[in-house]
């Protein structure tokens, strides 16, 4: 496991609360591009919605595993503008695990996480006590995104 990017103070932030299905995708997508305008971060809106609906759609095909007796209901995700004027994208999931996160973020065990680190996003996850399971993290800098 790689520890969470230290980032700058934050802001401004939200938190989307998506269905743990397919859809969650395309949710998180047209709420990013929402949320991003209101937040007022100045990189690349389009490479960030891009990254975020990457990593839902990851957490929704590789995270939802039945790990749990229960089934989840919705996954979270946030969206952080720091002082230093980066994005912080965190995606949350109930699995704990990431095994390969080194060759899935290279590209050579699928191309989700290759497309967010194409974007100029900085890839790290780690466990939290706040939420069940592990969160993914993308952070971006608004010079750093590919258009």
């Amino acid at each position: 496991m790689r520890p969470a990017a230290m980032t700058a103070p934050v802001l401004r932030e939200t938190e989307l609360k998506l269905p743990a299905d397919p859809s969650a995708m395309v949710i998180a997508r047209i709420m990013g591009r929402t949320m991003l305008t209101v937040l007022g971060w100045p990189g690349s809106v389009h490479a960030a919605v891009d990254v975020l609906g990457h990593l839902v759609d990851n957490a929704v095909a590789h995270g939802l595993a039945p790990v749990r007796a229960e089934p989840v209901e919705v996954l979270r995700a946030w969206l952080r503008v720091t002082e230093a004027g980066e994005l912080v994208i965190d995606v949350a999931d109930p699995t704990p695990q990431f095994a390969d996160f080194g060759a899935a973020a290279g590209g050579s065990l699928g191309r989700g996480l290759w497309h967010v680190k194409h974007h100029g996003a900085r890839l790290s996850w780690f466990l939290s006590s706040d939420v069940a399971g592990k969160t993914v993290r993308a952070t971006m800098t608004a010079e750093g995104a590919a258009p």
